[in-house]
């Protein structure tokens, strides 16, 4: 049975060119797919888009894909998405997956 209640939540702050899409709580398979039409229309947006993940309790492959699909998709169309400021928890997945550099502002 699914959890009626969302274990995470997203707050989208405006600027200019650039969007900052704070997400919280714990993000897994069952909001992976929210999450990719969440940054996918946050894409569309700006051209840059940072997701914040201060507050992210915990992520599982799914969230891994999503944020990788997103940030492919922002750079075919010449937009950019980095991840900024992970948690212990998601810096740690991120950087045992390999993704970490990837989604990370220092990337080149």
């Amino acid at each position: 049975m699914m959890n009626p209640q969302p274990s995470w939540q997203h707050h989208v702050h405006v600027e200019p060119d650039r969007r900052i899409v704070q997400l919280r709580g714990e993000i897994d398979v069952n909001g992976a797919a929210h999450l990719l039409d969440l940054l996918t229309h946050t894409i569309n947006a700006a051209q840059r888009v940072d997701v914040d993940m201060a507050a992210v309790q915990f992520i599982d492959s799914t969230v891994i894909g999503a944020l990788i699909t997103a940030r492919n998709t922002a750079t075919a169309s010449g937009r950019q998405l980095v991840v900024t400021n992970p948690s212990r928890t998601a810096r740690r997945v991120l950087g045992i997956t390999g993704v970490l550099d990837a989604l990370s502002p220092t990337s080149t």
